[in-house]
């Protein structure tokens, strides 16, 4: 029984001198050990997890609405410079509302039927929704609509994830947080 209890206290007395030796890189006494300590005995102190850092938990709404309404945006522009290359003068192509554009020409001038065969050809995504003299609207469908929001928070969640990954993070918890929120924990201090 005596040996029993004696080897036990030589085994949690190996662990404990084991475990301190390990422990002393993450002091702030180590630099100034001699270096043959750094030389043959462990160096690397303990890597602390973001939330034994200071690491927060932060969830972040992306604005969907605007990821439309600069994708019309932009569309407007590619659709002047697509009818000024297919030589079809028109007064203005200008986005009217987050997802209609308005096409204004002038008569005489291009016909109707070749911008909309133009149109309809170059931007797929755009449905014709109605006509007034001299003038054509075109909207995003919902399914392009939804498609864009669920872009643009999966992209905000990628970028949010790349930008933590540059930081050599590990284990960062980055997830959709329901349809337009991305939650981040822990999240480095920058």
């Amino acid at each position: 029984m005596k040996k029993n209890i004696r080897t036990r206290v030589i085994l949690l007395t190996l662990s404990v001198v084991i475990s301190i030796l390990f422990f002393l890189p993450s002091t702030p006494w180590y630099p100034s050990f001699p270096s043959w300590w750094k030389n043959y005995l462990p160096s690397k102190g303990i890597t602390l997890g973001l939330d034994l850092q200071g690491g927060i938990h932060l969830i972040l709404e992306v604005e969907e609405d605007k990821a439309v309404e600069n994708l019309t945006e932009r569309t407007a522009n590619y659709m002047k410079t697509a009818l000024a290359d297919k030589k079809l003068a028109v007064q203005s192509v200008k986005r009217i509302s987050a997802t209609e554009i308005s096409v204004q020409y002038q008569e005489p001038g291009p016909k109707k039927e070749d911008l909309l065969k133009v149109i309809e050809a170059d931007f797929p995504t755009l449905n014709h929704k109605e006509e007034k003299p001299g003038e054509l609207v075109f909207a995003l469908g919902e399914g392009e609509v939804k498609r864009i929001k669920d872009s643009a928070t999966t992209q905000a969640l990628e970028t949010i994830r790349n930008r933590i990954d540059q930081f050599g993070v590990t284990e960062p918890l980055i997830q959709r947080q329901g349809a337009n929120s991305v939650s981040c924990f822990p999240y480095p201090d920058f």
